[in-house]
């Protein structure tokens, strides 16, 4: 398998991350600056409704992605060739349902959060746009997949690059002209109709220098969207599932403390995008190798990667156990956060989520994409249930606690199970990883507490950025060198990277 390939991939995944993590540290600041307080809470529930949309498409872009990766690696050029033929076809059907779906959801959006939207400055116009947006950013997730699974993954990159640039400069020039949450809309709009245009024209060349051809057959077309009919299902109750606590949460607490729960919420959820990119950008990679029956190379790589991705996770959960209330006021000054109890909730559901989808990606990418939706539809039916209660009954807490109850009860021992099942977990290899957190855990937990406590007296009070930076410098030292003393497998690849990229460049520049 080329390595390019999956360092594309990997600069795709968190090259689109880090520059939403970049745009959301630079924006919501100014959000809250230049938007009315009650207005941005609206705009943030209202964005959990008009995500219904999204639920028209059943996973396009995924079983794109892996149908042709794993198509590929078989060599069936003329099925690939139908296969995005078809996802055309959906992409189209799916641009259309969405839209109009969206302005259904629009005409009923004030009655289902019990709020007039026409009371709040640019809401309405800002909500008509967001729906054209989202419509169009379904279809470049279509657009995209089919260049994933052709492994076209260096344009895919630089367009999700290009496009998250081109969405930090129309929003901060409208916000700048004092359009207020319609700039956030526009910038959206812009960027999704570039993020098409680019990658069709992407796709458009790499077919030619591949001399294949996009065959429109409706034989294939219907076979195509069978696969659809329980994906489509589990998307849909998932969506549902997932944003009804918001939705919820609006009709029963105040909109400012709506903003200030998704102003706790937005750093972690910006770090599970980031880290959980890591699996995703190993899913062409593992349909291609199981398209051309390379199972050696699927366990080495879940191996390795599981190993990287859980030392991330664990990492991240300590940072912000010991230094999310410096980090919320360095962004967005005092008196927004949201207090220890929400703080931990969060992270408990960020720790085991994370730990859960890794265990889904891996599974769908190599095929396991029946399963997956099935489980799916039982899951957040009996989820959103759940939430609805807790949501009303417990307000937030309510709603975090019924999270990671039924990700840790659940999900986790199901997609581990479907994996084992599969033949790709290696018992005794995840074994190891456990026993090895059973030292590094509690010594990284006794760590952080003890750095936290000393820079508490040493740092005068109110300088959380002072705090914030020492916290986590000192940790990071901390658990890097508590990795590589417990862990030979890092330790050895640390070795095998420094002389790759530091002895012997070296030893080459002495010798010249």
């Amino acid at each position: 398998m080329d390595t390019k390939i999956l360092k594309w991939n990997f600069i795709f995944q968190y090259g689109w991350v880090l520059t939403n993590i970049f745009n959301s540290i630079l924006l919501l600041p100014l959000y809250l600056k230049n938007i009315d307080k009650d207005t941005l809470g609206i705009w943030l529930a209202t964005g959990n409704i008009l995500a219904w949309m999204t639920l028209v498409d059943p996973g396009v872009g995924e079983v794109l992605q892996q149908r042709i990766a794993e198509l590929r690696g078989e060599k069936k050029n003329a099925e690939i060739g139908k296969t995005i033929g078809s996802g055309f076809i959906a992409s189209v059907i799916i641009l259309l349902i969405s839209i109009l779906l969206g302005f259904i959801c629009y005409l009923f959006i004030g009655s289902i959060i019990d709020k007039n939207v026409a009371q709040y400055p640019h809401l309405p116009m800002a909500l008509v746009l967001s729906i054209i947006a989202t419509g169009m950013s379904l279809v470049s997730f279509s657009i995209s997949g089919i260049n994933q699974g052709l492994h076209n993954s260096a344009a895919v990159a630089i367009c999700s690059l290009t496009a998250n640039f081109l969405f930090l400069f129309v929003n901060l020039l409208f916000l700048y002209l004092g359009f207020g949450v319609l700039s956030i809309a526009f910038a959206n709009l812009c960027r999704a109709v570039y993020i098409n245009i680019y990658n069709i024209g992407s796709l458009l060349r790499m077919l030619k220098k591949q001399s294949m051809k996009i065959i429109f057959e409706f034989m294939h077309f219907r076979k195509f969207i069978r696969i659809f009919s329980i994906t489509s299902a589990s998307k849909i109750i998932s969506g549902l599932s997932y944003s009804i606590d918001m939705i919820v949460l609006a009709r029963y607490i105040p909109p400012a403390m709506i903003t200030v729960y998704e102003i706790n919420k937005r750093p972690i959820n910006i770090t599970y995008s980031l880290i959980g990119r890591h699996s995703v950008a190993l899913m062409p990679v593992l349909s291609h190798a199981k398209g051309s029956g390379d199972k050696t190379y699927i366990l080495d790589l879940i191996n390795k990667q599981f190993r990287f991705y859980s030392y991330a996770v664990l990492f991240a959960s300590f940072i912000f156990c010991f230094n999310y209330d410096n980090l919320i006021a360095t962004w967005t000054g005092e008196g927004q956060f949201a207090g220890n109890t929400i703080l931990y909730l969060l992270v408990g559901g960020f720790f085991v989520s994370l730990l859960s989808y890794f265990m889904s990606t891996v599974g769908y990418a190599l095929g396991d994409i029946k399963m997956n939706s099935l489980y799916n539809i039982i899951r957040n039916i009996i989820f959103g249930v759940l939430m609805f209660f807790a949501a009303k009954n417990y307000g937030i807490v309510g709603t975090l606690v019924v999270s990671i109850a039924v990700t840790l009860l659940a999900d986790l021992s199901f997609y581990a199970y479907r994996l084992f099942k599969l033949g790709y977990l290696q018992v005794a290899v995840f074994k190891n990883s456990f026993r090895l957190w059973m030292i590094i855990v509690p010594l990284s937990f006794l760590g952080a507490w003890g750095f936290r406590y000393l820079t508490t007296y040493i740092i005068p009070a109110g300088m959380y950025f002072n705090k914030l930076i020492v916290n986590t410098g000192i940790f990071t030292l901390f658990f890097i060198s508590l990795v590589l003393i417990t862990d030979n497998q890092m330790r050895q690849k640390t070795k095998n990277l420094a002389v790759r990229y530091v002895i012997t460049p070296l030893n080459k520049l002495k010798r010249a």
